[in-house]
């Protein structure tokens, strides 16, 4: 049996740390023994051991070297870079040595001090990184890239664009999944949920579930509300979190027109989307959106800005369509178009299941991160 050490970055609920525990969820526990340290603790901790893995959280709170676009840079977050690197070593090295991995999985670039920790004190350690998120085009990015390439033995990149950053030789591209037997569309759940918050079932439904910061687009999303006010067109936006917001985001969502409906994270995403008729991720910046991915599962059609990462996720025209961010009138005349023309929008709930059946599909994906795994045990050094 094998020893894996899963290193997460932190605490909130997001796409990553659910991507993980899908994972975790189809790991085989008669082939692999499987810990979870994470630098921050949070609900994300409920994820984890839910699969049945054990889950070590820091005695005190770390951070990850910040280099993504998810995280963009500030001179806050420049100064957790340089303050955080001794720290994130010093528990690199007891965890690693108290968890004796044969192979180390970072769910996250941003964590490559792990990754040069076990290459200096560990013989044999393995070590894969997770690619999920574009690298910023400045020096912290190079850092990124730089510094995973020398003390990552191989990557997984959710997609061609991600892949780019990093040496494509010893990168495979696995797509995100989704347990598509938990995502699956059900009208009671529908009428029931839109019920316990006041909603009918003749409201027409934008969803977005993800973040509310500038990055993912809140500032499209309040001048297409209030477009739409008048339309018999409601949002319902999953991921508000006031107490985490910066006084620019808290302006925002006072402006807020009436046909909006503010929410804080949840993680029964499964059932709250069940709720929407049309998906919206208007990111700012490249980033991946795994609200798409889930929505798409749902059979629900998506409108999504044309940024890298999140435009290869759907079909433009196909499971929903694509505009370009600050392009207010073009997101309108879509979101429209799929509310009048019922034929279209039937077409596109059917397709985006299909999508979602072809490219994310938990077992497929989970087997082939499975077998990289064991081919970097086995120093099998054959094309991934």
């Amino acid at each position: 049996m094998y020893n894996i050490l899963y290193i997460h970055h932190a605490g909130e609920l997001g796409g990553a740390p659910k991507s993980l525990s899908i994972i975790l969820d189809e790991l085989d526990r008669s082939r692999f023994k499987p810990t979870v340290f994470m630098l921050i603790n949070g609900p994300a901790k409920e994820l984890f051991l839910k699969s049945g893995t054990k889950v070590i959280t820091s005695s005190k709170r770390l951070f990850a070297f910040h280099g993504t676009t998810v995280s963009g840079m500030s001179f806050r977050l420049f100064s957790k870079n340089i303050l955080y690197i001794l720290p994130n070593m010093l528990t690199a090295y007891k965890v690693i040595k108290k968890a004796n991995p044969q192979l180390i999985h970072l769910n996250t670039s941003c964590l490559f001090v792990y990754a040069i920790t076990a290459k200096l004190f560990f013989k044999n350690v393995k070590v894969v990184s997770h690619i999920r998120e574009p690298l910023l085009k400045n020096l912290f990015g190079k850092i990124l890239q730089f510094f995973n390439r020398i003390s990552v033995d191989h990557f997984i990149a959710i997609n061609d664009y991600e892949a780019s950053f990093f040496n494509k030789i010893n990168t495979s591209i696995i797509k995100n999944s989704v347990n598509l037997e938990e995502y699956k569309s059900n009208s009671l759940i529908k009428e029931e949920e839109r019920k316990k918050i006041g909603l009918k079932t003749s409201d027409f439904i934008v969803g977005f579930f993800a973040r509310f910061n500038i990055e993912n687009g809140i500032e499209d999303i309040l001048e297409i509300a209030k477009k739409l006010e008048d339309n018999n067109v409601k949002f319902l936006i999953y991921g508000y979190a006031p107490n985490l917001l910066d006084n620019k985001i808290k302006s925002i969502a006072k402006e807020m027109p009436n046909n909006v409906i503010l929410k804080g994270m949840v993680n029964d995403v499964a059932i709250k989307m069940q709720m929407i008729d049309v998906l919206i991720s208007p990111f700012k910046t490249p980033h991946f959106s795994r609200s798409i991915i889930e929505a798409q599962s749902l059979s629900i059609p998506v409108l999504a800005t044309n940024v890298k990462s999140q435009n290869t996720l759907l079909k433009d025209g196909d499971t929903g369509y694509l505009y370009s961010f600050g392009n207010i009138e073009d997101a309108v005349s879509k979101l429209i178009l799929m509310k009048n023309d019922i034929e279209k929008l039937r077409e596109m709930k059917k397709n985006s299941r299909k999508l979602a059946k072809k490219n994310y599909c938990q077992t497929l994906n989970n087997n082939r991160t499975f077998e990289i795994y064991e081919k970097l045990l086995k120093n099998d050094k054959s094309s991934f």
